[in-house]
C-alpha cells in the first residue's frame, strides 16, 4: 500500500512537470516564470512601432526629394564649404518643420585674413570683424603699421598677428582675404617708390593665388587715385581716367590699376570671388 502512493505521487509530480512544461501553457508559464523576459520583449516591440510610426509621419519623408542631377552638378563643380551651406540654406530653408535650425546651415564665425591690418583703416577693420565674433589672422610688416593699433586683442583667442611682408608668399587656411595691404602716403612713395609698387602688385598677385589655392573670398581696396588727374567730377565707372605712369606718384597710382586688372583677370579666367572697395 506505502509502495503504491510512493508510485502515485512520483507520478502526479512528473504529470504535473509535463503540463507546466507542455506547449499548451506557453503564456502562463511565461507570465509566471519569465517576468524580466517580458518586460524586455515590450519594450523592444515599443521601440519597434514608435520608430515606424515616427518614419511613416515624418514631413521630410514626403516633401523632400533629392535630385541626382543636382548631386552630380555640386560633385563635378566644388563649391567652398561656408558657400554651399549659404546656397543649401536659401534653397531648402522651408523644409525644416521642427523649428530647428539643422546642422551645418548656422552661421559660423568665419576665419578672416587682413593684410596690412596693422593700420589706421585695418585696425578699425579688425575691431569689427573681432567684435562680430569673427577670427582673424592680421599679416603686417610694419612698414607704414604699428603693431600699438592692435595691443587690446593681443590676448583674444580669436586674433592672431604674423609679420610677414605680402611680397612674399604665405600660405594660410582662411575663408575671406581683405587685402589692405600698401603704404597709402605721398610721403612712403617718394621714400621708397619700388617698394610701393612691388606691394601693389606682387602683394595683390600673392594674395590672389592664395585665394585660389583655398577658394576663399577676396576683397581688394583700391583708390581714387586710379583716374591719375581725372576730367570728368564725379567719376562715372565707365571712365577710366586721365592718368601720367611715369610721374613720381605714379608707383601708387599704376600699381593701384595694375592691381584692380590682377583681379579682374583672376575673376575671369579663374572663377575667384572677387570685390572692390575704394
Amino acid at each position: 500500500m506505502g509502495t503504491d502512493n510512493v508510485v502515485f505521487q512520483k507520478n502526479y509530480v512528473k504529470k504535473n512537470n509535463m503540463k507546466r512544461f507542455s506547449l499548451k501553457y506557453p503564456i502562463q508559464y511565461v507570465l509566471e516564470k519569465q517576468r524580466l523576459v517580458c518586460l524586455f520583449i515590450g519594450i523592444g516591440m515599443s521601440v519597434v512601432i514608435f520608430s515606424l510610426v515616427s518614419v511613416s509621419s515624418s514631413p521630410l519623408r514626403s516633401e523632400f526629394k533629392i535630385d541626382i542631377q543636382d548631386t552630380n552638378t555640386f560633385v563635378s563643380n566644388p563649391i567652398p564649404r561656408r558657400i554651399a551651406y549659404e546656397l543649401v540654406d536659401e534653397a531648402d530653408h522651408n523644409i525644416n518643420a521642427g523649428g530647428k535650425v539643422p546642422l551645418g546651415l548656422k552661421s559660423k564665425s568665419l576665419r578672416i585674413l587682413v593684410t596690412g591690418g596693422a593700420g589706421f583703416v585695418g585696425s578699425h577693420l579688425v575691431d569689427r570683424l573681432i567684435a562680430r565674433g569673427d577670427s582673424v589672422i592680421v599679416v603686417d610688416n610694419f612698414f607704414t603699421g604699428r603693431k600699438e593699433n592692435l595691443l587690446h586683442h593681443f590676448k583674444n583667442p580669436r586674433f592672431e598677428l604674423i609679420r610677414h611682408d605680402v611680397v612674399e608668399p604665405i600660405l594660410l587656411e582662411v575663408d575671406q582675404i581683405y587685402h589692405l595691404a600698401c603704404p597709402a602716403s605721398p610721403v612712403s612713395y617718394k621714400y621708397n617708390p619700388v617698394k610701393t609698387i612691388k606691394t601693389n602688385v606682387m602683394g595683390t598677385l600673392n594674395m590672389l593665388g592664395l585665394a585660389k589655392r583655398i577658394g576663399a573670398r577676396f576683397l581688394l581696396t583700391s583708390t581714387s587715385e586710379v583716374y591719375g588727374d581725372p576730367l570728368q567730377h564725379p567719376q562715372a565707372e565707365t571712365y577710366w581716367g586721365n592718368v601720367n605712369p611715369i610721374g613720381v606718384r605714379s608707383c601708387y597710382d599704376e600699381g593701384k590699376r595694375t592691381a584692380e586688372t590682377l583681379t579682374m583677370d583672376y575673376h575671369r579666367g579663374l572663377n575667384i570671388e572677387v570685390y572692390f572697395y575704394a
